[in-house]
């Protein structure tokens, strides 16, 4: 019984030792967390003379495609600067477009109430999947846009599109009815092979995704028809059919995006490509055909907003929708992207409905130089930080750490920092940053 004792005894203080030897190295991990922070929160008076406000007049007037990322999704500043860098591209540079990280189908009937359709901007929020954009900033900029159309001319009229292809629900009722009223498939057909992305019976999957594929290529192929076989059909003379109005034309451009978005999210059913991978590819694929409508109706030059990590001109993991637009379009490709020093974000918890309120703190330096700043954000424009010598040109061609919150929240990101963000060379994934030093979350507004 003595030995058992001793042996009892000897165990519990290997038990405290390494319970003590733990707890020592929390403190010093936390310890060095804390330390990185205090560092990157000191004053670069440097930094200080290159602020600049958000402005049309920094941006080079070459450019067909700006776009403003979101350091973070649930941040409601960060969808403020949608509606700020929009009015300022619409109103000094004759910008004519905005699109979203969004399915271009929701899109799409946000577009018609923008056009003067009926309803409000609160109940157009409602349409997204995505319950990020259920605010009062979304609506905001949906207002602002309908109001701008009122007394714009027709050649500055704005429209609001969707790149997105993950929920192909919000294209159901639109296609079925231009299908059935072209005459392009009966009734019984079409749901058949589309019922499965209605809302109360979405079943989309891999059973069933090579069949609805083949059936969107065949309305694709109707709807595309030549001049002569669409004459006969419609009874149009072929001037008629020519002088299509700019309506029509946008009603046949919508038809064959949302046949083409909805055929993507089928593919992803079917794919072995990594799903990131493919989504970017085609959210680029959708933002050159979205920028060619509006070569044909509009200035031929577009806004875009998604997240940091979907429009940066750089990404050592896989070619993401921004690298892909830099290579297509070299320098008419602008990139801007955001961060903020400290940020309570509205966040959807990780494989649960449900959402949660949680602070982050990038590290970033130059964010923290934000709180000098006239409103607490400013911009920097990297093109025009030359001298090689100077502090702040130094900084941006550093690596440092950078938020990047995704929309997706486990506790364990308490812990490990490294998950929610990045560390580069902010030159080398953008061409600009807009700054804040603190982010509030997003409030969803009740559907009514």
């Amino acid at each position: 019984m003595k030995m058992i004792g001793k042996l009892l005894k000897l165990l519990g203080k290997i038990v405290l030792t390494l319970l003590a030897f733990l707890f020592v190295c929390i403190l010093l991990y936390f310890g060095k967390l804390k330390f990185e922070e205090l560092q990157a929160h000191r004053e670069i008076k440097a930094v200080q003379a290159e602020m600049k406000p958000l402005s049309a007049e920094y941006i080079p007037e070459n450019i067909s495609i700006l776009s403003i990322g979101e350091a973070a999704h649930g941040c409601k500043e960060m969808q403020e600067l949608k509606l700020s860098v929009f009015k300022e591209m619409v109103e000094k540079r004759g910008f004519t477009a905005f699109a979203l990280e969004a399915d271009y189908g929701e899109c799409a009937e946000i577009n018609r109430y923008i056009q003067g359709g009926e309803g409000s901007a609160e109940e157009m929020v409602q349409k997204f999947a995505f319950p990020i954009y259920h605010t009062k900033e979304m609506a905001e900029l949906i207002s602002w846009m309908r109001e701008w159309n009122e007394s714009a001319p027709e050649e500055k009229k704005v429209r609001f599109y969707g790149f997105d292809m993950q929920d192909p629900e919000g294209s159901y009722a639109f296609l079925k009815e231009y299908s059935l009223s072209h005459k392009l498939t009966s009734e019984e057909e079409f749901a058949k092979n589309l019922d499965c992305i209605r809302d109360e019976n979405f079943s989309l999957n891999e059973k069933n995704a090579g069949e609805v594929i083949a059936f969107l290529d065949s309305l694709k192929e109707k709807a595309e028809k030549n001049p002569e076989e669409a004459q006969k059909e419609t009874g149009n003379t072929a001037d008629e059919q020519e002088g299509m109005d700019k309506q029509a034309f946008k009603e046949n451009q919508d038809f064959l995006m949302e046949l083409n978005t909805v055929r993507q999210a089928a593919e992803t059913w079917l794919s072995k490509e990594n799903s990131s991978v493919l989504r970017d590819r085609d959210m680029e694929e959708n933002v050159k055909k979205i920028l060619e409508i509006e070569q044909k109706i509009g200035s031929g030059k577009l806004v875009i907003s998604a997240h940091d990590g979907h429009i940066q001109k750089e990404n050592p993991i896989y070619n993401s929708m921004g690298v892909l637009l830099t290579k297509d379009f070299g320098e008419a490709y602008y990139a801007i992207g955001t961060d903020v020093w400290k940020v309570t974000d509205n966040i959807k918890v990780l494989g649960e409905a449900k959402r949660t309120v949680q602070s982050f703190v990038s590290v970033d330096p130059l964010a923290a130089q934000a709180r000098f700043a006239k409103g607490k954000q400013y911009a920097l424009y990297f093109s025009r930080i030359t001298d090689e010598k100077s502090k702040v040109y130094q900084l941006i061609h550093t690596p440092m750490e950078m938020l990047q919150l995704g929309e997706g929240y486990s506790f364990l990101m308490l812990f490990l920092p490294n998950s929610y963000r990045v560390k580069s060379a902010p030159v080398q994934r953008y061409d600009s940053m807009i700054y804040l030093y603190e982010g509030n979350p997003i409030e969803l507004l009740e559907k009514k």
